[in-house]
């Protein structure tokens, strides 16, 4: 009799737990806006983390970069759920039998037009884990590859990272800012409208040389001749020009030709180097150069320094064939 009474008590006290789980788990289930849920919810927490010495130096232009960030997921669901039997655990904190997974969504909210920034997998997956399991780590890479046309200065995109609500467990969003600096690429175009010049003598000429700049940052380009003659008087002016991106400015190249430029097939040829680097100079940083030809042909024969005495013997000798045929008539 006694055991007989104390299966009966045990029956009933089953039963009164599992119409307690059964009449939670209804009233969980009316939806978000019930008094339910403002009693009964639990909340997600995230970050994100990833090794700040990957950009500590500048980005190289045009080359892809992986930057591991990992996602640290986490909640406030308590312990005792892990105790309550299956699937009532489940049915009261997300209203299923089994437990769903977390998406965790990673956007870029302010991504530039000169560089190609993505996260190689946008949407991760994670388990969902209660107070006692601590903290999910997921892995997801940003990639970054700066253009040509990216500024090389200190740069910053944010990084939004978001989770929907499930059951009892909240939505939760967050930012976080990142900053790199794309490298300093200087490159510069070199134009002049007539690189081939004729003239005479002693005569003067001016080159106008347009140079733009196509690099990323403000250039200093500085012009030098490379194997100068020293017969001709040569100058450029000015000795060197600050350029902002996409900017350009004109440099004069002028010169005297020789007293005696004056032979067929005589030619001048001189060779410019414009030498660009960043400005303010930083130790280190990239150079380039870039060259341009430029040529003085002579106008035809002379005798240069003799052109007065030419003159008078031609008088002379026009005056005596005059005097001839007056004698001869």
């Amino acid at each position: 009799m006694t055991t007989h009474l104390k299966t009966v008590k045990a029956t009933l006290v089953i039963g009164l737990i599992l119409l307690g789980f059964l009449f939670t788990t209804t009233l969980l289930s009316l939806g978000p806006t019930t008094a339910s849920a403002k009693l009964i919810s639990f909340h997600s927490y995230m970050d994100l983390s990833y090794d700040t010495s990957i950009l500590n130096k500048p980005l190289q232009i045009d080359v892809a970069i992986a930057i591991p960030i990992t996602v640290k997921f986490w909640t406030d669901i308590p312990d005792v759920f892990g105790k309550i039997p299956w699937p009532f655990n489940n049915l009261i904190l997300f209203g299923s039998s089994i437990v769903p997974m977390q998406s965790i969504h990673l956007e870029l909210l302010d991504a530039p037009d000169w560089a190609n920034i993505y996260f190689s997998s946008p949407d991760i997956i994670s388990d969902i884990p209660f107070k006692q399991d601590g903290v999910k780590e997921i892995i997801s890479d940003l990639v970054i590859s700066p253009k040509i046309e990216a500024p090389a200065e200190s740069q910053k995109i944010t990084i939004k990272v978001s989770i929907e609500a499930i059951g009892r467990l909240n939505s939760y969003t967050f930012q976080k800012v990142i900053s790199f600096t794309p490298s300093f690429i200087p490159t510069i175009s070199i134009e002049t409208d007539n690189p081939i010049r004729t003239v005479g003598p002693h005569q003067s000429v001016s080159f106008k040389i347009t140079v733009k700049n196509l690099g990323n940052k403000i250039t200093r380009v500085t012009p030098s001749f490379i194997g100068e003659d020293q017969k001709w008087t040569t100058t450029i002016n000015p000795p060197n020009f600050e350029i902002y991106p996409k900017q350009e400015s004109t440099f004069v190249f002028s010169l005297i030709t020789p007293y005696d430029f004056g032979w067929h097939n005589e030619y001048g040829r001189f060779q410019i180097d414009f030498n660009s680097e960043v400005y303010p100079f930083i130790s280190g940083s990239a150079t380039n150069n870039e060259s341009i030809y430029l040529v003085v042909n002579n106008n035809g024969f002379s005798l240069p320094g003799f052109e007065f005495l030419v003159v008078i013997i031609a008088f002379i000798v026009t005056v005596a064939i005059i005097q001839k045929r007056r004698s001869i008539n």
